[in-house]
């Protein structure tokens, strides 16, 4: 049986303000960046096929 990880982004510049974003790229916080981080960290040891975004 396969595994579904799902996981946020992490957090931007204008996720903080409460502004939304679409087509614009918004640079990560530095919480965002940790965030990011410490995400990889926790998939680090699962062996993924297929990765999808929005």
């Amino acid at each position: 049986m396969g595994r579904l990880i799902l996981m946020r982004h992490g957090q931007s510049m204008w996720n903080s303000a409460g502004l939304f974003t679409g087509w614009v790229d918004v640079p990560l916080t530095n919480k965002g960046i940790d965030e990011a981080i410490d995400g990889g960290k926790k998939i680090a040891d699962y062996d993924i096929d297929e990765v999808h975004v929005s």
